[in-house]
């Protein structure tokens, strides 16, 4: 089958700051081994490295097997159809054929001569010859899959009107279907409905091939995980069993730290105190000169070769949505629908009521948001806010133009605050040591805080949350479940996260 190796290898971003260094595992034949960390740490940038798309400071990635990979965004390009979508996911060799195979059809319909003609019968030969036609019945159970439908019917549809769900979907049906022994899934559950995370992991555990992936959901870690590699401090460690257990083996760890760091503190202190005592002595004493050289070599000697492990900073995410009084009714419909997603919403809610939106991809809830939110929708029926509703949208596809290119402490100054205040509040959201970075370099939990941190500067007295957490690592998920609880208002949230819910 295959397995992925990597020795030795370090990262250093533009600038020169170290990601990480030094990191060692291995993920062996047929193991499912799940990669954590927190939301900028390098999980994304070390599954470039060893997909060959990025070149690392020092060390060697080894793969083992044909690899398939899976990226943590989805695609917005709005030339991207879901055959070239799904073309993307085959190997080189079909890629290239149906390029030719392309340039050639429009030479046919450009003009019809000996010479196109020819080319073009070159062209679907090749295409045969690469396993062309074999590609295409793939795809078209791909899209069946997926959607229900043939690739005759979606295939020259963008792929930017699917919802994130179901790109994630479609992307995952072909990976698990193409011969790769190794996949790469970078948060594939990531706008997956309920449904189709429990697909997800079934399909998970009954595949035989070896996959490491990146996920924030602690159910879907808990239940496909034979394995866990963590990125902190630096550097990475191994958990040698499934998620279940990682968190009561990550608390010992970090207390073993602790206690290798006070030791190691206790030790130094003591040396230290000796060599003070020698260059006392040594004032009136030659030998104590002497003994104060070879005691300076020795702490120097004790801090080189017995330094302990670092410990992993902690987060401290504290996240002050706000929020203000409004009328009792925020949100009220009346035989509301939106042709071929809602048909027939009649309901209320209420102020300080938390509701959830769930239902499969593709069924409408992105589009109710951004209809509140103020983003016009075709719709028929009768809906209205309430009195003094000022709604904030928070969007699942990190998808902001409007934010790139920028620091993003000139975005939050754009605001109206001051830098002093500014800085504060990157702070609280663990995003100050990104201040002068743009908004497109962040990682994509660090997109969705520093969204939360805007739409917290805004003041909305009611809070549009359209898949919240599905770039959150952990404790920012749990930093935006303590500030709901606190929120003063009504919150409409889509989520498939079964722990948020």
């Amino acid at each position: 089958m295959g397995s992925i190796e990597a020795n030795n290898l370090s990262y250093a971003l533009p600038g020169g700051r170290v990601l990480f260094k030094d990191v060692n595992f291995k993920v062996g034949d047929g193991h499912h081994v799940a990669l954590v960390g927190i939301n900028g740490i390098g999980k994304s940038t070390l599954f470039r490295l060893i997909a060959g798309d990025m070149e690392s400071k020092s060390g060697h990635v080894r793969v083992d097997g044909r690899l398939g990979a899976m990226t943590q965004f989805a695609d917005r390009d709005p030339k991207m159809t879901v055959r070239r979508f799904l073309l993307s996911y085959s190997p080189l060799v079909i890629q290239n054929a149906a390029a030719e195979l392309a340039t050639a059809e429009c030479a046919v319909e450009k003009e019809a001569t000996p010479e196109s003609n020819l080319r073009y019968a070159n062209a679907l030969s090749s295409w045969g010859e690469v396993g062309g036609y074999n590609a295409e019945v793939l795809w078209e159970q791909c899209t069946t899959a997926a959607f229900g439908r043939s690739l005759e019917e979606v295939g020259h549809r963008p792929v930017s009107t699917l919802s994130g769900g179901e790109q994630k979907r479609l992307a995952l049906e072909v990976l698990f279907r193409s011969d790769a022994d190794v996949l790469l899934l970078d948060e594939p559950d990531n706008f997956l409905d309920i449904p189709g995370k429990r697909w997800l992991e079934d399909k998970m555990n009954a595949s035989l091939r070896t996959i490491l992936y990146v996920s924030h959901d602690r159910a879907l870690l808990a239940n496909t995980s034979s394995r866990v590699v963590t990125l902190e401090a630096g550097g990475a460690w191994v958990h040698p069993e499934s998620y279940f257990t990682y968190e009561t083996a990550r608390r010992a760890r970090l207390g073993r730290i602790e206690e290798e760091q006070k030791l190691f503190r206790h030790e130094k202190d003591r040396l230290n105190t000796i060599l003070k005592e020698y260059k006392r002595k040594s004032a009136y004493n030659d030998k104590f000169a002497t003994k104060a050289n070879s005691m300076e070599k020795r702490i120097e000697r004790f801090e080189r070769d017995n330094a302990p492990r670092e410990r992993a900073k902690e987060q401290r995410i504290k996240m002050d949505l706000g929020g203000g009084r409004t009328g009792k009714i925020v949100f009220k419909a009346d035989n509301f629908a939106i042709p071929g997603l809602i048909e027939g919403l009649t309901t209320e809610v209420h102020y300080g009521e938390r509701i959830g939106v769930v239902g499969p991809n593709g069924a409408g809830k992105s589009h109710l948001l951004r209809l509140l939110g103020g983003e016009e929708i075709a719709h028929s029926g009768e809906w209205k806010l309430g009195a003094r509703v000022d709604p904030g949208l928070f969007s699942q596809t990190n998808d902001r133009s409007d934010l790139e290119s920028i620091p993003l402490v000139d975005i939050i100054r754009s605001e109206g605050l001051d830098l002093t205040r500014a800085m504060s509040g990157l702070k609280r959201y663990e995003l100050h040591p990104e201040a002068q970075n743009r908004f497109e370099s962040l990682s994509g939990g660090q997109q969705a805080r520093f969204q939360l941190l805007m739409t917290e500067l805004r003041s909305p007295t009611m809070l549009l949350l359209d898949e919240p957490t599905d770039n959150l690592d952990i404790d920012s998920a749990e930093a935006l479940e303590r500030g709901l609880a606190a929120y003063q208002g009504a919150v409409i949230a889509v989520t498939h996260d079964r722990w948020f819910m």
